[in-house]
């Protein structure tokens, strides 16, 4: 990937799920956090010119990962911590697993399952 092309945000955001799935599984939700963050601000890196600047997130157009003041629980789901971002939810579980869910439609559009196997 070529620094200073920066695609289109969708794209970024199908290469960020195709190293998210390649990645190896977490084992705790901390863990999963660490790689959904990793992960993102890596091809973010790659793939952009945008500098990592969390208070222009508004309006640098780079992706930014899930933050701990957006963290919330599910109701019904014990265990489950879900981040709240613009676009999507991203649900990490205590096992490792994650799930992220489009806020628009509710369609899930990536899961991993933990280390153990497990999925969300």
């Amino acid at each position: 990937m070529s620094v200073g092309r920066n695609p289109p945000k969708a794209e970024r955001f199908a290469e960020f799920l195709k190293r998210l799935d390649t990645a190896s599984s977490a084992s705790d939700a901390s863990e999963a956090y660490a790689l959904v963050c990793d992960t993102l601000n890596a091809v973010e890196d790659d793939m952009t010119d945008i500098p990592f600047d969390p208070p222009a997130w508004m309006t640098d157009g780079r992706l930014y990962p899930p933050q701990f003041d957006r963290r919330t629980t599910v109701p019904g789901q014990p265990g489950l911590t879900r981040y709240v971002s613009r676009g999507h939810f991203t649900d990490l579980d205590g096992n490792g697993a994650i799930r992220i869910v489009d806020r628009a439609t509710n369609e899930i559009v990536f899961t991993k399952p933990g280390s153990d196997g497990k999925a969300i």
